[in-house]
C-alpha cells in the first residue's frame, strides 16, 4: 500500500487561560489557613515580596490579568492538577530616569542593611531575657510512649519487646488492632532478618580488621624501636570480636502472647480486634465486679450476636432473668468504653477559620458580611529589589540576573492583585447567598430555604464551577454558629401548601421526632412518613429511610431500649 505525504490546514477556536489566570482559580478555591500558608511561602521565596503592619499597598490593575469567572469551567482538568505551561512575559516596566550618581554594587548591601536595621541595632545594648529568653514547655507524653513506658517494666525478651513494639506502633487512633497477627509476624521476622545480617556484617568487618591488625603486629621485628613505645592509639589495639548470636524467627503462638501482655496495660480494652474483645477485656479487667458485670460478660461471651440485634426476649429466656436483671447488664455494658484510645495515639485538633462573619445590624436589621482576612500578611513591594530591579535596565547586569529581577516582579506584583480579586469575587458569592437565605441568618435552621448553585450562578453572573470552588472547604460564622458553605444548599420538596421546602429542614424534623419518641417503642419508617404528613410535608417512606440513613441513624429495632 502506497504512503503519501501531505499538507492540510485547517482554523479552529480555542480558548485558553495564561499562567497568572490559572494560578488565580488555584488561589480562589483555597481556605483561609492554606491561603496563609500559601502567601507566606511566597513571602519566603520572593524576596520583591515584604510583610506590612499598614494595609496592603495599592497597585494600578495591569490589563493583562483580568480573571474571568466564567473561564473556570474551561480548566482543563491536568491543569487544575499543577502541570507546566509556558509563561508568558510582561513587560510592567515604567519609564525611570537614569541618574548619572549611580554608587558602585556596595550599595545594594548597605540599601539592605538600613532596610532591615532597627533604630535599637548598633547602639550595644540588650537585654539577655528580652532577646534570648524562651518559655519552657513541658514535655507532653503521647498515648504510644505511654503504653511502651509500660512494657518496658515487663520482664520481657528481646523477641517479645520487639513484637510488643509492633503491636503498640500499629494500634490505631481509636486503639483498636485492626492488622492481623500474620502480618505483625511477617514485619518482625523480617526485621529480624535484616538486624540479624547487619550485625553479621558488622562481625566480618572487625574481624577482618582484628585479622589485618594481627598480621601488621607479627610482621614487625621484636628488636625494633617501636616495641619499647606504648601503644597510645585507641584503633590500633584491637580486640578481637565475638561472634553474635542471631535473634530467632518469631511465630504465632508469641505473637498471642504478646498481644496478652499489650492487653494488660492501661487503660483497659486497649489492643482489641474487635468491639465484642474490647468490652470483654474492660469487664475481665474489673477487680470485683457486680452481678450487673458478671451477667454483662457472660451475655457477651455467648450472645454477643443476639445482644447486638436487640432480641432482648430471646436474651432473658436463654439467661432466665428478667427485664430488669437484663437492662442492669446493659447499663454496665454502656459504662464501659468503646474507644479505650480515645483518639489520642495520633491524635490532631482540627481547627476551623470561617472565611467569612456575618451578623444582623441592630440599628438597621442588614446583614453584615465581613471576609475573614486577618490571618493573611498585609503584603507589600520591598522597596531594596524594586529599586535594583529599575536600575538593571542602565547597570551591566547579565541577562540571568535581569529576567530574575523581572520574573520576581511580576510574580510578586501578580500576588498582590490576585488576592484582591479574590476577595471580591468571594464576597459577591457570599453576597448572593445570604440574600437568598437571608431569613436563616435572622431565624437560624428552620427558616432555610432550598438553593443550588445555579441559583447563586445566576444572581452573581458567575459560572456554576465557580460557586463550587468558592464554596467547597469555606466556612461562615453565624450568630447560630459556625457552617460550610454547602450546608445552604439543598434541594426541595413540595409541601402541602405548594411551598417548597428544603430536604436539610426535612432531615431536622426527622431528627426532631426520633429524638421524642418512646424507646420502647421507636417509630418504625411509616410512622415517621405519616408524622411528617401531619405536619404538611409529603415525603415517600423510601425517602425517608434514605435521609434517616444519611444521618446515620438505624432502624427502628435497633433503636429500642428498655
Amino acid at each position: 500500500m502506497a504512503m503519501k505525504v501531505s499538507m492540510n490546514l485547517q482554523t479552529s477556536l480555542l480558548q485558553t487561560l495564561t499562567p497568572q489566570q490559572i494560578q488565580y482559580l488555584k488561589l480562589l478555591q483555597l481556605p483561609i489557613l492554606q491561603l496563609e500558608q500559601h502567601v507566606r511561602q511566597e513571602v519566603e521565596q520572593n524576596p520583591m515580596l515584604d510583610e506590612s503592619s499598614d494595609e496592603m499597598i495599592s497597585i494600578e490593575e495591569d490589563s493583562d490579568f483580568e480573571p474571568s469567572e466564567n473561564l473556570l469551567s474551561t480548566v482543563p482538568k491536568d491543569v487544575m492538577e499543577g502541570n507546566d505551561y509556558n509563561d508568558k512575559t510582561y513587560d510592567y516596566d515604567e519609564p525611570v530616569p537614569f541618574d548619572a550618581e549611580h554608587h558602585d554594587p556596595f550599595d545594594f548591601y548597605e540599601l539592605a542593611w538600613n532596610e532591615t536595621r532597627t533604630p535599637e541595632q548598633g547602639s550595644g545594648d540588650f537585654d539577655d531575657e528580652d532577646d534570648y529568653g524562651y518559655n519552657e514547655q513541658s514535655e507532653l507524653t503521647t498515648f504510644t510512649d505511654d503504653l511502651i513506658e509500660q512494657v518496658n517494666m515487663l520482664n520481657l525478651n528481646d523477641q517479645e519487646k520487639l513484637l510488643c513494639y509492633t503491636i503498640i506502633g500499629n494500634l490505631e487512633d481509636d486503639g483498636y488492632l485492626r492488622r492481623s497477627l500474620e502480618d505483625l509476624v511477617d514485619d518482625v521476622n523480617t526485621r529480624i532478618l535484616e538486624e540479624n545480617h547487619k550485625a553479621h556484617r558488622e562481625y566480618l568487618r572487625r574481624h577482618k580488621r582484628f585479622l589485618e591488625e594481627s598480621i601488621k603486629k607479627n610482621s614487625m621485628s621484636s628488636n625494633s624501636y617501636f616495641d619499647n613505645l606504648e601503644d597510645e592509639d585507641p584503633d590500633l589495639a584491637v580486640e578481637e570480636p565475638i561472634a553474635p548470636i542471631p535473634v530467632a524467627s518469631v511465630t504465632i503462638e508469641l505473637a498471642e502472647k504478646a498481644l496478652h501482655y499489650v492487653q494488660q496495660q492501661e487503660p483497659p480494652g486497649i489492643a482489641a480486634r474487635d468491639l465484642r474483645e474490647c468490652l470483654l477485656l474492660q469487664l475481665h479487667a474489673k477487680s470485683n465486679p457486680t452481678d450487673s458485670e458478671l451477667l454483662a460478660r457472660r451475655i457477651l461471651e455467648k450472645s454477643y450476636d443476639v445482644f447486638v440485634m436487640k432480641h432482648y426476649t430471646v436474651l432473658c429466656r436463654q439467661f432466665s432473668i428478667n427485664e430488669d436483671e437484663l437492662k442492669s447488664a446493659i447499663d454496665a455494658i454502656r459504662r464501659l468504653n468503646p474507644k479505650p484510645g480515645g483518639m489520642g495515639i495520633s491524635m490532631a485538633t482540627t481547627s476551623v477559620i470561617p472565611d467569612f462573619v456575618i451578623s444582623i445590624d441592630d440599628d438597621s436589621d442588614e446583614i453584615m458580611i465581613n471576609v475573614n482576612d486577618t490571618r493573611i500578611p498585609q503584603l507589600k513591594l520591598n522597596k531594596m529589589y524594586e529599586d535594583l530591579k529599575k536600575e538593571a535596565r542602565y547597570r551591566k547586569y547579565n541577562k540571568e540576573t535581569k529576567e530574575w529581577l523581572r520574573k520576581k516582579y511580576d510574580d510578586a506584583k501578580f500576588l498582590l492583585q490576585a488576592i484582591r480579586q479574590r476577595k471580591k469575587t468571594m464576597l459577591k458569592v457570599m453576597t448572593g447567598i445570604a440574600g437568598a437565605q437571608k431569613d436563616f441568618f435572622r431565624y437560624g435552621e428552620s427558616a432555610l430555604k432550598p438553593l443550588i448553585y445555579k441559583d447563586v450562578a445566576d444572581v452573581t453572573g458567575m459560572d456554576v464551577s465557580t460557586i463550587c470552588r468558592i464554596v467547597n472547604g469555606k466556612y461562615v460564622q453565624t450568630d447560630f454558629g459556625t457552617y460550610e458553605l454547602r450546608f445552604f444548599f439543598s434541594e426541595s420538596l413540595p409541601s402541602d401548601d405548594g411551598e417548597e421546602i428544603s430536604t436539610t429542614v426535612i432531615k431536622q424534623k426527622i431528627k426532631d421526632l426520633i429524638d421524642k419518641e418512646p424507646k420502647l417503642k421507636p417509630h418504625s419508617d411509616d410512622k415517621l412518613m405519616s408524622e411528617l404528613k401531619k405536619q404538611g410535608l409529603n415525603v415517600a417512606r423510601r425517602t425517608v429511610a434514605k435521609y434517616r440513613e444519611q444521618m446515620r441513624i438505624p432502624v427502628a429495632r435497633l433503636r429500642k431500649e428498655l
